[in-house]
């Protein structure tokens, strides 16, 4: 909606903005001071201006010889030379006009200038037969474009000489039935060149505060967009930084083009067509937006209002081409523009019944501003199927302040909208800076409880030999492992070895958390048994209810003489000596109430190498390819370290643990 009310509205706007202008400097021309300063005269006090608004001779078609000062133009109409020509008895006239009017300069004559307001859509200017200036080019290379109020140096001439002016017009056929051809509104004048300088000026200057909103909002627009990009480059993972940033953006380059074709009065169609897609990009831009912060679905209807927004630009081409009216191609893009402003207003409403707190935030900015933008597009859109025949059918001519310069309503409710929303987004910012300090300080909680629970140095176990490998994929990890020396039984010299190794679904500091409640619960229920299958049966009952996932672990009792006792819950099964060690098949931890965890048992001879992993080994990925069991397999007799930091070099996805256990080397019976 921005780019149509930029655009199409500065259309109406260009309408008004001479005959505005012009009466604006009249009021504050400068009179010459009189001669008496207790009185005034008629006759000395005049100023040597005379208005050209009245009756000129006006011919359709091209003959060069109209511009000779000898022409008998006596047969020519008269029409008004502050009206267009299609509103004189000459409607969808396009192509080529005269227009012919005499001046008769004063005696003593001064230096004389010709001021000529806008005349559409390019001219050539001839006094007395000789080519004095113009806007445009002529066909075969007439333009498409709105020219302003310009000033004309006329030649001396003497005094009492009778100057003939002839204005060529070639009016662009693509604007014929929409905006007619010749002078657009009132104000010319001719005279004193010192005057008429002043009055160009003075008009210059009123022109200028016209747009001054607009530059005061796209300034806005570019220092809080680049701001807020800075925010997004600063939190990549918070699009709405991003989306909300190239609503600005977009939204100043906008602002940019209209001040700019103000005064440089660029052609018309790449000029619409540039700020469509600058505003396709706001319209898109704020789609997002909203869809993120309001945590909406991407549906076929989010799609497809999309598609249409992401079109409006080609609608430019129809009228450019001459494909259809410049009335039918305006009013497809006001339509294109209406359908992502109904589906943002109706998604923020939704979104406000429904408690959501965002919503209920920028429902009210939001409103105003699109609610303003569909007024504004309705009435537009009525203008141009002939329904509403008001001057002031587009709203950027409602002004809300008239000093110290005037401010358009539209520039008006994006200014509280941008403030609005960037008051939004700074709360938000605040607030997840706040959680993300939070969750720091909890991470580094959790890193130091780990840091106690994850064996730094490994115990001195007389006849094994354990090296161990652990590398967490973020901050903190999902895997643990223990190593413990049970008490000593009555009937052995040499106490058990208990090796628990698991592995929590996940990453991170729930994972981490679920650690530190495994390791504190393996603890305990160490005291009352040391069967690997009772172990996971206690330790499964502790995680019901506890956590939203599954932990896989597998525990091995290892005694002096070489005697294996292990039981597995759904953890990869252990390698010794290379090979896989088939275990019985078991659900994870907190998964089932009522899971059982069958025990195996098997004797080890003097070397055989005991090696267990947590799944980040076999899915280290690189460029799509797996590191995979056959790998892991064939690493299996190294020593942990070298087996991880395979894993590792190939493409750590996932915390990564190794233990490797050499088997006594001198058994007793």
């Amino acid at each position: 909606m921005r780019s149509r009310l930029l655009n199409l509205g500065l259309l109406t706007l260009i309408l008004s903005i001479g005959c505005m202008a012009s009466a604006q400097a009249q009021e504050q021309a400068i009179v010459p001071a009189t001669t008496s300063p207790a009185g005034f005269s008629l006759v000395t006090g005049r100023e040597p201006v005379v208005s050209l608004n009245g009756l000129w001779r006006f011919h359709p078609g091209d003959d060069p010889l109209w511009a000779s000062p000898n022409f008998d133009d006596s047969t020519w109409p008269l029409i008004r030379s502050d009206h267009p020509w299609s509103e004189q008895g000459y409607p969808n006239l396009g192509g080529f006009a005269w227009y012919r009017f005499t001046i008769q300069t004063p005696s003593p004559s001064p230096s004389l200038d010709l001021l000529l307001p806008s005349i559409l859509t390019d001219y050539e200017l001839f006094e007395d037969g000789r080519n004095i200036g113009g806007v445009g080019q002529m066909p075969p290379h007439g333009s498409l474009r709105f020219n302003q109020t310009l000033l004309y140096r006329l030649n001396p001439t003497p005094p009492g000489t009778t100057i003939h002016l002839a204005i060529r017009v070639w009016h662009h056929p693509t604007l014929a039935s929409y905006l007619g051809g010749g002078p657009r509104y009132g104000g010319g004048m001719a005279g004193d060149a010192a005057i008429l300088e002043h009055q160009f000026q003075l008009e210059q200057a009123a022109r200028s505060t016209l747009v001054a909103s607009f530059f005061a909002v796209g300034i806005l627009n570019a220092v809080i967009g680049i701001t807020v990009f800075g925010l997004y480059l600063a939190r990549r993972s918070e699009r709405e930084y991003l989306w909300f940033a190239l609503v600005l953006l977009a939204a100043a380059l906008q602002a940019a083009l209209t001040i700019s074709n103000f005064f440089l009065d660029f052609p018309v169609g790449p000029s619409d067509f540039t700020a469509e897609l600058f505003g396709a990009l706001s319209v898109s831009a704020s789609l997002f937006f909203f869809s993120r912060v309001l945590d909406a679905k991407r549906t076929l209807v989010w799609y497809a209002v999309l598609l249409v927004a992401l079109l409006d630009p080609l609608n430019v081409p129809l009228f450019v081409l001459r494909l259809v009216p410049v009335a039918l191609s305006t009013s497809l893009r006001i339509s294109f523009d209406l359908p992502i402003e109904f589906y943002i207003l109706i998604l923020l409403s939704r979104r406000a019944l429904d408690g959501n707190r965002n919503a209920r935030l920028l429902i009210g900015p939001t409103f105003l501003l699109y609610g303003t933008g569909i007024l504004g597009g309705l009435l537009l859109l009525a203008f141009q199927l002939g329904l509403w025949s008001q001057t002031l059918s587009s709203i950027n001519q409602w002004n809300v302040f008239e000093t110290p310069f005037p401010v358009q309503l539209q520039a008006f409710v994006q200014f509280l909208f941008i403030v609005a929303l960037l008051t939004f987004l700074i709360r938000r910012f605040a607030s997840s800076r706040a959680q993300e300090e939070r969750y720091s300080a909890d991470l580094e909680a959790a890193r130091t409880i780990q840091q106690v629970l994850i064996p730094e140095t490994l115990p001195d176990l007389p006849g094994l030999e354990i090296t161990a490998a652990y590398h967490p994929a973020q901050e903190v990890g999902g895997d643990f492992y223990q190593i413990l020396q049970l008490p000593a039984e009555p009937r052995n010299t040499q106490p058990d070895t208990l090796i628990v190794l698991g592995d929590v679904a996940g990453k991170g500091l729930p994972a981490a958390m679920t650690v530190s409640m495994l390791v504190g619960a393996l603890r305990s229920i160490i005291e009352v048994t040391s069967s690997p299958a009772e172990i996971l049966a206690g330790l499964n009952r502790r995680l019901l209810g506890r956590s939203s996932g599954f932990t896989t672990c597998i525990v091995i009792r290892i005694s002096f003489s070489g005697q294996l006792t292990l039981a597995n819950a759904g953890h990869l099964s252990p390698y010794r000596n290379g090979q896989e060690l088939a275990t019985a098949p078991a659900l994870p931890l907190g998964l089932d109430p009522n899971a059982t965890f069958p025990e195996l048992t098997f004797q080890c001879v003097p070397g055989d190498r005991l090696t267990l992993i947590t799944d980040g080994v076999p899915e280290a990925t690189r460029h799509s390819e797996l590191f995979g069991f056959a790998r892991t397999a064939s690493l299996s007799t190294k020593p942990a370290s070298e087996i991880a930091q395979s894993a590792i070099h190939f493409g750590q996805t996932d915390d990564i643990t190794v233990l490797s256990i050499v088997s006594p080397i001198s058994p007793k019976s």
